[in-house]
C-alpha cells in the first residue's frame, strides 16, 4: 500500500468532528475569519489560530479574553494586550497572506512542574489491526508556553513518570487508558476515510482529565525516542519493518 500524506489539518478534522462518538474529544474548529474569531471568542476564553498545513508548532496564535474591552494576543515569544476594536486588524498583521488559517477552541491543558503538556501517541497497523507503537509526553519549555513541540524547546518524557507527576489530582492508569481507547477510536475513523499504516496523534489531557485530540500526522517524527521507552521502541520498529515488507 502506497504511504498516504494528509497535510491540510481540516481534512483530518472533519470526519472527527462529524462522528458522534469522537467529536466529544474534538475542539470546535472552523476556518478562520473575522466572524468566526468573534463567534468562538463569544463561547471561549480562549482560541488558538494555526495554519491549515504547518508543522512544529510555526505560526500558532493565541488569543485570549481578558476582559468585555481587552484581549491578549501571544505569536511565538511575545504577548501583547489590545483592545477589542482593534483584535482582527492585529490578528491579521501575524498571519501569511498565502496561507489558509483555522480557529480553534482553547484547551486549559493540565499541567507537570506547572508546564503545560500534551501526549504524542504513534499507531501503526502492520497486519489488520492498529498498535500503539510509541508514546511521549511532550512538556513545554516554560510555565506560560502555549505550544508543546519539540521544535519549540519542549521536550520529550516518559508518558507513565509525567501522568504520575502531574498537578492535578487525576487517576493515572484510568487517563491512560482512556488516552489509548480514544485514540484508537480516532483512527479507525480516519482509517475509514483515508488508507493509514502509521499516524502520529497529539492528544491533550485537561485539567479535569477529558481526553481532547489535538492534530493527526501521517509522518509523524519519532527521532531521539528509542532511549525513552526501548521495549515500546522495539515494537515500533518491529512493526515498520512488517509495513515495509507488505507494500
Amino acid at each position: 500500500m502506497k504511504h498516504t500524506v494528509i497535510r491540510s489539518k481540516m481534512k483530518k478534522t472533519k470526519p472527527l468532528m462529524n462522528d458522534p462518538i469522537v467529536s466529544r474529544h474534538v475542539p470546535k474548529t472552523d476556518w478562520f475569519r473575522a466572524s468566526t474569531l468573534r463567534r468562538m471568542l463569544r463561547s471561549y476564553s480562549t482560541v488558538y489560530i494555526k495554519p491549515d498545513i504547518g508543522r512544529k508548532g510555526n505560526g500558532v496564535i493565541r488569543v485570549k479574553r481578558l476582559n468585555s474591552s481587552k484581549y491578549e494576543i501571544s505569536y511565538k515569544r511575545t504577548i501583547k494586550k489590545i483592545p477589542t476594536k482593534k483584535l482582527v486588524s492585529e490578528v491579521k498583521k501575524r498571519l501569511h497572506p498565502r496561507k489558509k488559517y483555522l480557529v480553534q477552541q482553547g484547551i486549559e491543558f493540565a499541567t507537570y512542574r506547572r508546564r503545560p503538556f500534551d501526549v504524542r501517541l504513534v499507531l501503526q497497523k502492520p497486519l489488520n489491526r492498529w498498535l500503539v507503537t510509541l508514546m511521549t509526553a511532550k512538556v513545554a519549555p516554560r510555565k506560560n508556553s502555549f505550544v508543546t513541540n519539540i521544535a519549540k524547546g519542549g521536550k520529550d518524557h516518559h508518558v507513565l513518570k509525567t501522568l504520575r507527576g502531574i498537578d492535578q489530582r487525576l487517576n493515572t492508569l484510568e487517563t491512560l487508558r482512556e488516552l489509548v481507547d480514544v485514540s484508537h477510536q480516532i483512527v479507525q475513523v480516519l482509517n475509514s476515510r483515508f488508507p493509514l499504516q502509521i499516524v502520529g496523534l497529539d492528544m491533550g489531557i485537561d485539567k479535569r482529565g477529558k481526553i481532547w485530540f489535538i492534530e493527526a500526522n501521517t509522518k509523524p517524527d519519532c527521532q531521539g525516542l528509542e532511549n525513552l521507552d526501548r521495549k515500546l521502541y522495539k515494537k515500533y520498529r518491529e512493526a515498520k519493518k512488517l509495513i515495509r515488507k507488505r507494500r
